[in-house]
Protein backbone atom coordinates (compact mmCIF):
# COMPACT_ATOMS: atom_id res chain seq x y z
CA UNK A 1 0.00 0.00 0.00
CA UNK A 2 1.57 3.39 -1.70
CA UNK A 3 -0.34 5.02 1.48
CA UNK A 4 1.20 3.50 4.15
CA UNK A 5 4.25 3.20 5.37
CA UNK A 6 7.12 4.54 7.99
CA UNK A 7 5.85 5.09 11.64
CA UNK A 8 2.32 5.24 10.56
CA UNK A 9 2.66 2.16 8.73
CA UNK A 10 4.48 0.24 11.66
CA UNK A 11 1.48 1.40 14.15
CA UNK A 12 -1.13 0.18 12.42
CA UNK A 13 0.12 -2.63 11.48
CA UNK A 14 0.96 -3.42 15.24
CA UNK A 15 -2.18 -2.47 16.56
CA UNK A 16 -4.24 -4.95 14.11
CA UNK A 17 -2.54 -7.51 15.04
CA UNK A 18 -2.60 -7.03 18.86
CA UNK A 19 -5.25 -8.23 21.33
CA UNK A 20 -4.39 -5.45 23.57
CA UNK A 21 -4.14 -1.54 22.60
CA UNK A 22 -4.41 2.00 24.18
CA UNK A 23 -7.62 3.34 22.99
CA UNK A 24 -6.25 7.07 23.00
CA UNK A 25 -3.03 6.50 20.95
CA UNK A 26 -5.52 4.17 18.57
CA UNK A 27 -7.65 6.53 18.18
CA UNK A 28 -4.91 9.01 17.26
CA UNK A 29 -3.43 6.76 14.86
CA UNK A 30 -6.50 5.66 13.63
CA UNK A 31 -7.91 9.63 12.95
CA UNK A 32 -4.08 10.01 11.29
CA UNK A 33 -4.27 7.06 8.65
CA UNK A 34 -8.60 8.16 7.36
CA UNK A 35 -7.05 11.56 7.11
CA UNK A 36 -3.77 10.94 5.29
CA UNK A 37 -5.82 8.06 3.18
CA UNK A 38 -8.94 10.45 2.73
CA UNK A 39 -6.04 13.06 1.42
CA UNK A 40 -4.31 10.78 -0.83
CA UNK A 41 -7.05 8.75 -2.61
CA UNK A 42 -5.94 5.65 -0.46
CA UNK A 43 -9.08 3.77 0.32
CA UNK A 44 -7.57 1.19 2.19
CA UNK A 45 -5.63 3.32 4.38
CA UNK A 46 -8.80 5.44 4.70
CA UNK A 47 -10.89 2.35 6.11
CA UNK A 48 -7.74 0.61 8.07
CA UNK A 49 -7.86 4.16 10.41
CA UNK A 50 -11.69 3.79 10.61
CA UNK A 51 -11.60 0.09 11.66
CA UNK A 52 -8.67 0.85 14.42
CA UNK A 53 -11.36 3.28 15.34
CA UNK A 54 -13.95 1.06 15.74
CA UNK A 55 -11.51 -1.34 17.62
CA UNK A 56 -10.79 1.46 19.95
CA UNK A 57 -14.38 2.67 21.09
CA UNK A 58 -15.33 -0.98 21.33
CA UNK A 59 -12.85 -1.10 24.42
CA UNK A 60 -14.62 2.22 26.01
CA UNK A 61 -17.91 2.44 27.66
CA UNK A 62 -21.27 3.97 25.53
CA UNK A 63 -20.07 4.02 22.15
CA UNK A 64 -20.43 0.82 21.02
CA UNK A 65 -23.14 2.23 18.42
CA UNK A 66 -20.31 4.81 17.09
CA UNK A 67 -18.27 1.60 16.72
CA UNK A 68 -21.32 -0.40 15.03
CA UNK A 69 -21.87 2.46 12.37
CA UNK A 70 -18.12 2.83 11.38
CA UNK A 71 -17.87 -1.01 11.27
CA UNK A 72 -20.87 -1.41 8.80
CA UNK A 73 -19.37 1.86 6.63
CA UNK A 74 -16.08 -0.39 6.38
CA UNK A 75 -17.70 -3.93 5.42
CA UNK A 76 -19.66 -2.50 2.45
CA UNK A 77 -16.61 -0.08 1.43
CA UNK A 78 -14.58 -3.10 2.08
CA UNK A 79 -16.36 -5.42 -0.07
CA UNK A 80 -17.17 -2.23 -3.19
CA UNK A 81 -12.98 -2.22 -3.29
CA UNK A 82 -12.12 -6.12 -3.22
CA UNK A 83 -10.51 -5.68 0.31
CA UNK A 84 -11.06 -9.12 1.68
CA UNK A 85 -8.57 -8.34 5.13
CA UNK A 86 -11.07 -5.89 5.61
CA UNK A 87 -14.26 -7.17 5.21
CA UNK A 88 -12.73 -9.77 7.13
CA UNK A 89 -11.57 -7.16 10.26
CA UNK A 90 -15.01 -5.69 10.49
CA UNK A 91 -17.20 -8.63 10.87
CA UNK A 92 -14.31 -9.91 13.54
CA UNK A 93 -14.80 -6.59 15.55
CA UNK A 94 -19.06 -7.30 14.50
CA UNK A 95 -18.52 -10.40 16.34
CA UNK A 96 -17.41 -8.73 19.35
CA UNK A 97 -20.34 -6.10 18.91
CA UNK A 98 -22.86 -8.93 19.29
CA UNK A 99 -21.08 -11.00 21.90
CA UNK A 100 -21.61 -7.87 24.32
CA UNK A 101 -24.53 -7.68 23.37
CA UNK A 102 -25.51 -11.45 24.63
CA UNK A 103 -26.63 -11.52 20.63
CA UNK A 104 -24.45 -15.09 20.26
CA UNK A 105 -25.81 -16.06 17.06
CA UNK A 106 -25.01 -13.03 15.77
CA UNK A 107 -21.78 -13.43 16.78
CA UNK A 108 -21.16 -16.69 15.89
CA UNK A 109 -22.25 -15.13 11.98
CA UNK A 110 -20.02 -12.53 11.90
CA UNK A 111 -16.88 -14.57 13.29
CA UNK A 112 -17.32 -17.25 10.76
CA UNK A 113 -18.23 -14.65 8.00
CA UNK A 114 -14.75 -13.12 8.80
CA UNK A 115 -13.15 -16.47 8.87
CA UNK A 116 -13.89 -17.06 5.26
CA UNK A 117 -12.73 -13.77 4.14
CA UNK A 118 -9.41 -13.96 5.58
CA UNK A 119 -6.73 -13.81 2.91
CA UNK A 120 -4.89 -17.25 2.81
CA UNK A 121 -1.83 -14.49 3.16
CA UNK A 122 -2.91 -13.20 6.31
CA UNK A 123 -0.52 -13.27 8.91
CA UNK A 124 0.00 -16.06 11.82
CA UNK A 125 -1.02 -13.14 14.52
CA UNK A 126 -4.00 -12.39 11.92
CA UNK A 127 -4.84 -15.86 11.77
CA UNK A 128 -5.02 -16.58 15.43
CA UNK A 129 -6.99 -13.68 16.35
CA UNK A 130 -9.94 -14.83 13.69
CA UNK A 131 -9.67 -18.72 14.41
CA UNK A 132 -10.25 -17.54 18.65
CA UNK A 133 -12.98 -15.30 17.61
CA UNK A 134 -14.57 -18.39 15.52
CA UNK A 135 -14.05 -20.37 18.44
CA UNK A 136 -15.18 -18.27 21.25
CA UNK A 137 -18.24 -18.04 19.06
CA UNK A 138 -18.77 -21.57 18.65
CA UNK A 139 -17.82 -22.34 22.60
CA UNK A 140 -20.75 -19.44 23.47
CA UNK A 141 -23.45 -21.35 21.41
CA UNK A 142 -23.21 -25.15 22.79
CA UNK A 143 -20.83 -26.27 19.91
CA UNK A 144 -18.16 -27.09 22.46
CA UNK A 145 -16.60 -29.33 20.63
CA UNK A 146 -15.96 -27.67 17.43
CA UNK A 147 -14.71 -24.95 19.71
CA UNK A 148 -11.88 -26.40 20.96
CA UNK A 149 -10.81 -27.87 17.64
CA UNK A 150 -10.51 -24.30 16.29
CA UNK A 151 -8.59 -23.38 19.83
CA UNK A 152 -6.23 -26.03 18.85
CA UNK A 153 -6.14 -25.01 15.51
CA UNK A 154 -5.05 -21.91 16.62
CA UNK A 155 -2.84 -23.06 18.89
CA UNK A 156 -0.90 -24.88 16.40
CA UNK A 157 -0.79 -21.36 14.07
CA UNK A 158 1.04 -19.84 17.26
CA UNK A 159 3.29 -22.46 18.14
CA UNK A 160 4.70 -22.55 14.44
CA UNK A 161 5.23 -18.93 14.30
CA UNK A 162 6.91 -19.51 17.76
CA UNK A 163 4.89 -16.74 19.55
CA UNK A 164 4.38 -17.90 23.04
CA UNK A 165 2.39 -14.82 24.00
CA UNK A 166 -0.22 -15.73 21.56
CA UNK A 167 -0.08 -19.45 22.23
CA UNK A 168 -0.77 -18.48 25.86
CA UNK A 169 -3.82 -16.54 24.89
CA UNK A 170 -5.39 -19.43 23.36
CA UNK A 171 -4.24 -21.98 25.79
CA UNK A 172 -6.25 -19.79 28.32
CA UNK A 173 -9.35 -19.53 26.81
CA UNK A 174 -9.68 -23.35 25.90
CA UNK A 175 -9.01 -23.82 29.13
CA UNK A 176 -11.27 -21.30 30.34
CA UNK A 177 -14.03 -23.08 27.62
CA UNK A 178 -13.30 -26.54 28.64
CA UNK A 179 -13.69 -25.33 32.34
CA UNK A 180 -16.99 -23.36 31.86
CA UNK A 181 -18.28 -26.80 29.96
CA UNK A 182 -18.24 -28.24 33.04
CA UNK A 183 -14.60 -30.56 32.08
CA UNK A 184 -12.40 -29.45 34.47
CA UNK A 185 -9.59 -32.17 34.16
CA UNK A 186 -8.85 -31.43 31.15
CA UNK A 187 -8.93 -27.78 31.18
CA UNK A 188 -6.39 -28.48 34.18
CA UNK A 189 -4.30 -30.23 31.61
CA UNK A 190 -4.70 -27.55 29.16
CA UNK A 191 -3.40 -24.56 31.99
CA UNK A 192 -0.56 -26.81 32.83
CA UNK A 193 0.77 -26.70 29.33
CA UNK A 194 0.25 -23.18 29.79
CA UNK A 195 1.95 -22.54 32.64
CA UNK A 196 4.93 -24.72 31.44
CA UNK A 197 5.09 -22.89 27.90
CA UNK A 198 5.66 -19.28 30.15
CA UNK A 199 8.03 -20.71 32.24
CA UNK A 200 9.98 -22.31 29.64
CA UNK A 201 10.23 -18.47 28.00
CA UNK A 202 10.60 -16.60 31.42
CA UNK A 203 7.41 -14.92 31.58
CA UNK A 204 4.95 -14.74 34.29
CA UNK A 205 0.99 -15.37 33.74
CA UNK A 206 -1.10 -12.22 33.27
CA UNK A 207 -4.04 -11.51 35.78
CA UNK A 208 -6.56 -13.48 33.00
CA UNK A 209 -4.47 -17.09 33.40
CA UNK A 210 -4.27 -16.67 37.10
CA UNK A 211 -7.75 -16.02 37.41
CA UNK A 212 -8.52 -19.03 35.18
CA UNK A 213 -5.94 -21.13 36.34
CA UNK A 214 -7.79 -20.49 40.27
CA UNK A 215 -11.50 -21.58 38.77
CA UNK A 216 -10.06 -24.46 37.63
CA UNK A 217 -8.43 -25.43 40.84
CA UNK A 218 -11.65 -25.19 42.57
CA UNK A 219 -13.34 -27.33 40.13
CA UNK A 220 -11.12 -29.91 40.52
CA UNK A 221 -10.73 -29.58 44.47
CA UNK A 222 -6.92 -28.34 44.75
CA UNK A 223 -8.91 -25.56 47.43
CA UNK A 224 -5.80 -24.36 49.15
CA UNK A 225 -3.92 -23.71 45.76
CA UNK A 226 -7.06 -21.54 44.40
CA UNK A 227 -6.67 -19.11 47.71
CA UNK A 228 -3.01 -18.90 46.94
CA UNK A 229 -3.64 -18.02 43.10
CA UNK A 230 -5.94 -16.13 43.91
CA UNK A 231 -4.36 -14.00 46.66
CA UNK A 232 -1.39 -13.68 44.12
CA UNK A 233 -4.44 -12.32 41.61
CA UNK A 234 -5.25 -10.17 43.63
CA UNK A 235 -1.58 -8.25 44.08
CA UNK A 236 -1.70 -8.19 39.88
CA UNK A 237 -1.96 -4.52 38.25
CA UNK A 238 -4.99 -4.41 36.15
CA UNK A 239 -5.69 -3.55 32.53
CA UNK A 240 -8.09 -0.07 33.10
CA UNK A 241 -9.02 -1.20 29.19
CA UNK A 242 -10.79 -4.28 31.00
CA UNK A 243 -13.07 -3.21 34.22
CA UNK A 244 -14.37 -5.65 35.00
CA UNK A 245 -11.20 -7.72 35.94
CA UNK A 246 -10.51 -6.56 38.97
CA UNK A 247 -13.88 -7.61 39.72
CA UNK A 248 -14.12 -10.81 38.74
CA UNK A 249 -10.58 -11.29 40.31
CA UNK A 250 -12.14 -10.37 44.27
CA UNK A 251 -15.04 -12.83 42.86
CA UNK A 252 -12.23 -15.57 42.61
CA UNK A 253 -10.60 -14.71 45.52
CA UNK A 254 -14.43 -15.03 47.52
CA UNK A 255 -14.96 -18.37 46.03
CA UNK A 256 -12.08 -19.60 46.61
CA UNK A 257 -12.24 -18.56 50.51
CA UNK A 258 -16.05 -20.06 50.49
CA UNK A 259 -15.04 -23.28 49.21
CA UNK A 260 -11.69 -23.52 51.60
CA UNK A 261 -14.17 -22.93 54.99
CA UNK A 262 -12.78 -19.20 55.60
CA UNK A 263 -16.17 -17.96 55.66
CA UNK A 264 -15.39 -14.81 57.40
CA UNK A 265 -13.07 -13.59 54.94
CA UNK A 266 -15.36 -14.81 51.94
CA UNK A 267 -17.68 -12.36 52.97
CA UNK A 268 -15.27 -9.21 53.93
CA UNK A 269 -13.85 -10.17 50.20
CA UNK A 270 -17.94 -10.15 48.90
CA UNK A 271 -18.29 -6.74 50.66
CA UNK A 272 -15.24 -5.77 48.39
CA UNK A 273 -16.74 -7.05 45.30
CA UNK A 274 -20.20 -5.52 45.95
CA UNK A 275 -18.62 -2.08 46.02
CA UNK A 276 -17.10 -2.65 42.77
CA UNK A 277 -20.32 -3.76 41.44
CA UNK A 278 -22.04 -0.24 42.16
CA UNK A 279 -20.59 0.45 38.42
CA UNK A 280 -23.02 0.84 35.25
CA UNK A 281 -20.55 -1.11 33.13
CA UNK A 282 -20.40 -4.19 35.66
CA UNK A 283 -24.30 -5.03 35.81
CA UNK A 284 -23.09 -8.76 34.87
CA UNK A 285 -21.05 -9.11 37.51
CA UNK A 286 -23.40 -7.89 40.07
CA UNK A 287 -25.74 -10.53 38.90
CA UNK A 288 -22.79 -12.92 40.14
CA UNK A 289 -21.63 -11.45 43.48
CA UNK A 290 -25.49 -11.92 44.33
CA UNK A 291 -25.28 -14.98 43.52
CA UNK A 292 -21.90 -16.07 45.62
CA UNK A 293 -23.49 -14.12 48.68
CA UNK A 294 -26.46 -16.37 48.22
CA UNK A 295 -24.71 -19.25 48.18
CA UNK A 296 -22.60 -17.64 51.27
CA UNK A 297 -25.84 -17.28 53.08
CA UNK A 298 -26.80 -20.91 52.86
CA UNK A 299 -23.25 -22.29 54.02
CA UNK A 300 -23.41 -20.43 57.38
CA UNK A 301 -27.48 -21.34 58.14
CA UNK A 302 -28.87 -18.10 56.83
CA UNK A 303 -31.33 -19.06 54.94
CA UNK A 304 -33.58 -16.48 54.68
CA UNK A 305 -30.77 -13.92 53.80
CA UNK A 306 -29.85 -16.92 51.07
CA UNK A 307 -33.71 -17.17 49.66
CA UNK A 308 -34.07 -13.27 49.92
CA UNK A 309 -30.60 -12.39 47.88
CA UNK A 310 -31.13 -15.52 45.39
CA UNK A 311 -34.37 -13.93 44.47
CA UNK A 312 -32.63 -10.62 44.14
CA UNK A 313 -29.94 -12.56 41.93
CA UNK A 314 -32.49 -13.89 39.79
CA UNK A 315 -34.31 -10.06 39.28
CA UNK A 316 -30.99 -8.70 38.21
CA UNK A 317 -30.02 -11.47 35.77
CA UNK A 318 -33.61 -10.72 33.99
CA UNK A 319 -32.72 -6.78 34.18
CA UNK A 320 -29.70 -7.53 32.50
CA UNK A 321 -31.29 -9.80 29.71
CA UNK A 322 -33.96 -6.84 29.29
CA UNK A 323 -30.58 -4.43 28.85
CA UNK A 324 -29.02 -6.82 26.42
CA UNK A 325 -32.10 -6.97 24.52
CA UNK A 326 -32.89 -2.92 24.56
CA UNK A 327 -28.70 -2.44 23.69
CA UNK A 328 -29.15 -4.95 20.95
CA UNK A 329 -32.28 -2.80 19.46
CA UNK A 330 -30.09 0.27 19.57
CA UNK A 331 -26.91 -1.46 17.97
CA UNK A 332 -29.75 -2.43 14.78
CA UNK A 333 -30.69 0.67 14.94
CA UNK A 334 -27.63 2.45 14.64
CA UNK A 335 -26.24 0.55 11.93
CA UNK A 336 -29.52 1.10 10.25
CA UNK A 337 -29.26 4.61 10.58
CA UNK A 338 -25.73 4.58 7.97
CA UNK A 339 -26.46 4.59 4.22
CA UNK A 340 -25.02 1.15 4.07
CA UNK A 341 -27.47 -0.41 6.43
CA UNK A 342 -29.97 0.81 4.76
CA UNK A 343 -29.26 -1.35 1.74
CA UNK A 344 -29.49 -3.98 4.17
CA UNK A 345 -33.16 -2.83 5.19
CA UNK A 346 -35.18 -6.02 4.16
CA UNK A 347 -32.63 -8.02 6.49
CA UNK A 348 -33.75 -5.70 9.15
CA UNK A 349 -37.10 -6.11 8.47
CA UNK A 350 -36.57 -10.15 8.54
CA UNK A 351 -34.79 -9.65 11.77
CA UNK A 352 -37.40 -7.93 13.30
CA UNK A 353 -39.88 -11.21 12.54
CA UNK A 354 -36.93 -13.53 14.54
CA UNK A 355 -36.60 -14.95 18.01
CA UNK A 356 -32.96 -13.38 18.62
CA UNK A 357 -31.91 -16.26 20.74
CA UNK A 358 -33.67 -19.29 18.82
CA UNK A 359 -33.62 -17.82 15.21
CA UNK A 360 -37.37 -18.97 14.71
CA UNK A 361 -40.05 -16.94 13.73
CA UNK A 362 -41.38 -14.68 16.71
CA UNK A 363 -44.91 -13.93 17.92
CA UNK A 364 -45.09 -10.52 15.18
CA UNK A 365 -44.38 -13.14 12.41
CA UNK A 366 -47.43 -15.25 13.57
CA UNK A 367 -49.83 -12.31 14.49
CA UNK A 368 -49.07 -11.73 10.87
CA UNK A 369 -49.15 -15.14 8.90
CA UNK A 370 -51.43 -17.32 11.05
CA UNK A 371 -55.02 -15.00 10.11
CA UNK A 372 -53.52 -15.68 6.73
CA UNK A 373 -53.20 -19.20 6.24
CA UNK A 374 -56.29 -19.45 8.37
CA UNK A 375 -58.42 -17.43 6.05
CA UNK A 376 -56.63 -16.56 2.72
CA UNK A 377 -57.54 -19.39 0.55
CA UNK A 378 -60.84 -20.13 -1.08
CA UNK A 379 -59.84 -24.21 -0.83
CA UNK A 380 -60.19 -23.68 3.27
CA UNK A 381 -57.00 -25.65 3.72
CA UNK A 382 -57.05 -27.68 7.08
CA UNK A 383 -54.33 -26.16 9.54
CA UNK A 384 -53.06 -27.59 12.75
CA UNK A 385 -51.58 -25.46 15.33
CA UNK A 386 -49.76 -27.17 18.40
CA UNK A 387 -48.40 -24.59 21.65
CA UNK A 388 -45.68 -26.24 22.45
CA UNK A 389 -44.60 -25.48 25.93
CA UNK A 390 -41.27 -26.80 28.27
CA UNK A 391 -42.15 -28.46 31.42
CA UNK A 392 -40.64 -27.67 34.82
CA UNK A 393 -38.41 -24.86 33.06
CA UNK A 394 -37.94 -22.55 35.86
CA UNK A 395 -36.53 -25.81 37.61
CA UNK A 396 -33.89 -25.84 34.92
CA UNK A 397 -32.93 -21.95 35.13
CA UNK A 398 -32.72 -22.15 39.02
CA UNK A 399 -31.15 -25.40 39.27
CA UNK A 400 -28.72 -25.03 35.92
CA UNK A 401 -28.52 -21.49 35.44
CA UNK A 402 -30.12 -19.26 32.73
CA UNK A 403 -27.58 -19.70 30.47
CA UNK A 404 -28.05 -23.42 30.49
CA UNK A 405 -31.88 -22.95 30.24
CA UNK A 406 -31.10 -20.60 26.62
CA UNK A 407 -29.19 -22.84 25.39
CA UNK A 408 -32.10 -25.77 26.14
CA UNK A 409 -34.31 -23.27 24.30
CA UNK A 410 -31.94 -23.08 21.78
CA UNK A 411 -31.48 -27.11 21.17
CA UNK A 412 -35.84 -27.57 21.79
CA UNK A 413 -35.94 -24.41 18.88
CA UNK A 414 -34.11 -27.01 16.25
CA UNK A 415 -36.44 -29.98 17.52
CA UNK A 416 -39.54 -27.83 16.95
CA UNK A 417 -38.07 -26.74 13.43
CA UNK A 418 -37.67 -30.63 12.51
CA UNK A 419 -41.47 -30.74 12.93
CA UNK A 420 -42.56 -28.84 10.18
CA UNK A 421 -42.00 -30.24 6.47
CA UNK A 422 -40.36 -28.94 3.98
CA UNK A 423 -42.30 -26.43 1.51
CA UNK A 424 -43.59 -27.64 -1.15
CA UNK A 425 -47.08 -28.45 -3.22
CA UNK A 426 -49.95 -27.80 -0.89
CA UNK A 427 -48.28 -28.70 2.07
CA UNK A 428 -46.58 -25.83 4.38
CA UNK A 429 -46.28 -24.09 7.45
CA UNK A 430 -43.99 -22.61 10.05
CA UNK A 431 -42.47 -22.78 13.45
CA UNK A 432 -41.82 -19.97 16.33
CA UNK A 433 -41.34 -19.29 19.24
CA UNK A 434 -44.01 -17.17 21.59
CA UNK A 435 -42.22 -16.07 24.33
CA UNK A 436 -40.18 -17.65 27.69
CA UNK A 437 -40.40 -21.58 26.71
CA UNK A 438 -43.49 -21.59 24.72
CA UNK A 439 -43.06 -22.29 20.92
CA UNK A 440 -45.77 -22.61 18.06
CA UNK A 441 -45.64 -25.21 15.44
CA UNK A 442 -47.98 -24.68 12.40
CA UNK A 443 -49.00 -27.34 9.55
CA UNK A 444 -51.21 -25.96 6.81
CA UNK A 445 -52.10 -28.75 3.69
CA UNK A 446 -51.99 -32.23 5.76
CA UNK A 447 -54.48 -34.48 6.71
CA UNK A 448 -55.19 -34.05 10.94
CA UNK A 449 -53.65 -37.58 11.45
CA UNK A 450 -50.33 -37.25 10.17
CA UNK A 451 -50.03 -33.71 11.31
CA UNK A 452 -50.95 -35.59 14.60
CA UNK A 453 -48.14 -37.77 14.48
CA UNK A 454 -46.01 -35.27 13.61
CA UNK A 455 -46.76 -33.06 16.67
CA UNK A 456 -45.80 -36.97 18.84
CA UNK A 457 -42.88 -37.27 17.17
CA UNK A 458 -41.89 -34.26 18.65
CA UNK A 459 -42.92 -34.42 22.07
CA UNK A 460 -40.90 -37.83 21.40
CA UNK A 461 -37.85 -36.52 19.80
CA UNK A 462 -37.63 -33.97 23.11
CA UNK A 463 -37.86 -36.63 25.80
CA UNK A 464 -35.17 -38.82 23.94
CA UNK A 465 -33.29 -36.21 23.31
CA UNK A 466 -29.51 -37.19 25.15
CA UNK A 467 -29.81 -33.58 27.55
CA UNK A 468 -27.46 -35.01 29.83
CA UNK A 469 -24.88 -32.55 28.65
CA UNK A 470 -26.61 -29.45 29.76
CA UNK A 471 -28.86 -30.21 32.46
CA UNK A 472 -27.64 -33.89 34.54
CA UNK A 473 -30.24 -35.35 35.69
CA UNK A 474 -32.77 -33.20 35.04
CA UNK A 475 -35.02 -34.57 32.17
CA UNK A 476 -36.62 -32.07 29.22
CA UNK A 477 -39.79 -32.38 28.49
CA UNK A 478 -42.63 -30.82 26.79
CA UNK A 479 -46.54 -30.75 26.91
CA UNK A 480 -48.42 -30.25 23.33
CA UNK A 481 -51.92 -28.74 23.19
CA UNK A 482 -52.94 -28.75 19.54
CA UNK A 483 -56.17 -27.54 17.39
CA UNK A 484 -57.43 -27.40 14.00
CA UNK A 485 -58.36 -24.77 11.79
CA UNK A 486 -60.51 -23.98 8.66
CA UNK A 487 -61.50 -20.95 6.75
CA UNK A 488 -62.97 -18.99 8.08
CA UNK A 489 -61.98 -19.92 11.90
CA UNK A 490 -60.89 -17.01 13.75
CA UNK A 491 -56.97 -16.69 14.57
CA UNK A 492 -57.74 -16.22 18.07
CA UNK A 493 -60.42 -18.67 18.62
CA UNK A 494 -57.67 -20.79 17.01
CA UNK A 495 -54.64 -20.38 19.37
CA UNK A 496 -57.24 -20.30 22.20
CA UNK A 497 -58.09 -24.11 21.91
CA UNK A 498 -54.48 -25.04 21.62
CA UNK A 499 -54.01 -23.26 24.95
CA UNK A 500 -56.65 -24.78 26.75
CA UNK A 501 -55.64 -27.86 25.56
CA UNK A 502 -52.21 -27.52 26.78
CA UNK A 503 -53.16 -26.59 29.91
CA UNK A 504 -55.39 -29.65 30.08
CA UNK A 505 -51.78 -31.88 29.00
CA UNK A 506 -50.38 -30.18 31.92
CA UNK A 507 -52.99 -30.99 34.29
CA UNK A 508 -52.57 -34.42 33.17
CA UNK A 509 -49.03 -34.87 34.29
CA UNK A 510 -47.25 -32.71 31.51
CA UNK A 511 -44.80 -34.86 28.41
CA UNK A 512 -48.54 -35.63 26.01
CA UNK A 513 -50.29 -34.23 23.66
CA UNK A 514 -53.72 -33.21 23.86
CA UNK A 515 -56.15 -32.52 20.99
CA UNK A 516 -59.83 -31.23 21.46
CA UNK A 517 -60.92 -35.14 20.86
CA UNK A 518 -58.71 -35.90 23.91
CA UNK A 519 -55.12 -37.37 24.25
CA UNK A 520 -52.58 -38.02 21.03
CA UNK A 521 -51.59 -41.81 20.52
CA UNK A 522 -51.13 -43.89 23.95
CA UNK A 523 -50.82 -40.31 26.38
CA UNK A 524 -53.81 -40.66 28.25
CA UNK A 525 -56.84 -38.30 28.75
CA UNK A 526 -57.73 -35.10 30.79
CA UNK A 527 -60.56 -32.29 30.80
CA UNK A 528 -59.90 -29.51 28.45
CA UNK A 529 -60.82 -26.65 30.33
CA UNK A 530 -59.33 -23.71 30.83
CA UNK A 531 -59.83 -20.11 32.10
CA UNK A 532 -57.23 -18.45 30.18
CA UNK A 533 -57.77 -17.09 26.97
CA UNK A 534 -56.05 -17.12 23.97
CA UNK A 535 -53.44 -13.19 23.63
CA UNK A 536 -53.88 -12.87 27.19
CA UNK A 537 -50.26 -12.99 28.17
CA UNK A 538 -48.67 -9.78 26.78
CA UNK A 539 -45.96 -10.64 24.14
CA UNK A 540 -42.70 -12.20 25.64
CA UNK A 541 -44.37 -13.54 28.36
CA UNK A 542 -46.11 -16.09 26.95
CA UNK A 543 -45.63 -19.55 28.54
CA UNK A 544 -44.80 -18.29 32.13
CA UNK A 545 -45.95 -19.66 35.05
CA UNK A 546 -46.99 -23.23 33.18
CA UNK A 547 -44.64 -25.38 34.64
Amino acid sequence: MDGLSGRLAEAIRGLEASFVIDPAAALRYAAEAEETGRATGDVELELRGQALAADALLRQAETTGDATRILRTVEFRAAEHDLPLLQARAHRLLSRVAANMGDYAGQLDHALRGFELLPATAGPRIRVMHLMALAEALYRTRSIEAAIGRYQEAEQVALAAEDTQFCSYVLNDLAYALFAAGRAEPAETVMNRLLALLEGDGQEPIPPMLDTLARIQLAVGRTQEAVVTAKKLMTCEFDPEYPDAEAEAVLTLAAAYHQAGELAEAQAVLDRARELAESPALARFRANVLREQAELYSTVGDFQGAFRTYKAFHEASEELSSREREAQARIRQAAFETAEARRDAESFREQSLRDPLTGLRNRRYVDARLPSLLTGGTDARPVTVAIVDADHFKAINDNCSHDIGDQVLIVLAGLVGQSVPEQGGEVGGFTARLGGEEFLVVIAGMARDEALARVEALRVAVQNHSWHLLTGDLPVTVSIGVAYGRHPDRYADVLGVADRNLYAAKRAGRNRVRTSAGAAAAVGSAPTSSSRRAGSSPPGEAGRGRQ
